[in-house]
């Protein structure tokens, strides 16, 4: 018997992972989402490193080399003005990362608050605001951003503006445009997350775990937050990933059709419209803008699928 023991205790101690360290677990084995992953970090680095790595400022003109063709003095080429296509697209990144990033934290935000208040409280609460996100979702959102935009744009061309909209204008045109498209996004695109939220809410409400917190006199706020939402977080998060794409090709649509940015700050959108009006005779002003857009939606789509099937207990197989 004290063999049996012995041998017991000396087999190797098998350490159990969190749920969360067994979900990167599985993303890792994912190699099509680590090397979006990977891409990822590269263009970050790149957006955080672009006045050190680029060649030239995004804003320097040079006539005399319009439409100069890839060489030695611009890897990419130049485009109408004689402003290099490779510095322009790698300060781009950070038009796009920008929005990507304060659309989804936005939309997290507000989508799982709203969610939350809604899935736990229920009744008529849940009623009212539930039919408030029905609401919004009748909306055609697209078009409601493009009224945004061109409310905003208006509004930054007043010369008189006074108190918050004279804050917000010079807010915005510090920032390059980039605030009015921040608010113009997250506007109505935090709904969705709101729904996804709420069921995830209702499926964990009525656990033992939150009965027993209601037991002991834990608070709805207390429940909310200490409770209910770190068990609801790592689906919002998988969810909102898969959206940040969406955010991204808005961006440059709305810079596409003069909505987005102001000039001469670069995005890859204003890149593209600039570019294909000459793409019969220099294709090679699209190739920066256009393979870098490609490229970072492709990376986020392919992480959002990693995330999606690495927090799956299915795919698990758990």
């Amino acid at each position: 018997m004290a063999v049996a023991e012995r041998a017991v205790a000396a087999l190797p101690v098998r350490r159990e992972r969190s749920p969360w360290g067994d979900a990167f677990y599985q993303l890792t084995r994912n190699r099509v989402a680590v090397v979006s992953g990977i891409l990822i970090i590269v263009l970050v680095l790149l957006a955080l490193l672009a006045d050190v790595i680029s060649p030239y400022t995004y804003y320097e003109t040079r006539v005399i080399d319009n439409y100069m063709r890839p060489g030695s003095k611009y890897l990419l080429g130049a485009d109408t003005l004689g402003r290099d296509i490779l510095s322009r697209t790698i300060y781009g990144i950070r038009v796009s990362l920008s929005v990507a990033v304060m659309a989804a934290t936005v939309s997290l935000i507000i989508g799982i608050i709203y969610g939350l208040t809604s899935g736990y409280f229920g009744g008529r609460v849940d009623e009212v605001m539930m039919r408030l996100v029905d609401f919004l979702y009748g909306l055609p959102v697209i078009i409601v951003v493009i009224l945004l935009q061109v409310y905003f744009k208006a509004l930054g061309r007043r010369a008189a503006a006074t108190g918050l909209s004279a804050l917000l204008i010079k807010a915005d045109l510090a920032m390059g445009g980039l605030l009015f498209i921040f608010i113009a996004i997250g506007a109505l695109n935090w709904i969705g997350m709101a729904r996804i939220a709420r069921g995830q809410t209702l499926s964990y409400k009525e656990k033992d775990f939150v009965m027993a917190a209601r037991a002991v006199g834990v608070g709805p706020i207390g429940i909310i937050f200490r409770h209910l939402l770190p068990n609801i977080l790592g689906p919002c998060v998988v969810q909102e990933t898969l959206q940040i794409p969406g955010y991204i090709l808005l961006e440059a649509f709305l810079s596409f059709i003069g909505l987005g940015v102001n000039p001469p700050t670069p995005s890859w959108g204003i890149m593209i419209q600039e570019g294909y009006q000459a793409i019969r005779s220099y294709p090679h002003v699209l190739l920066g803008p256009a393979l870098a857009l490609t490229l970072t939606v492709l990376a986020f789509n392919f992480l959002g699928d990693g995330l999606r099937d690495a927090f799956d207990p299915v795919m698990r197989g758990t």
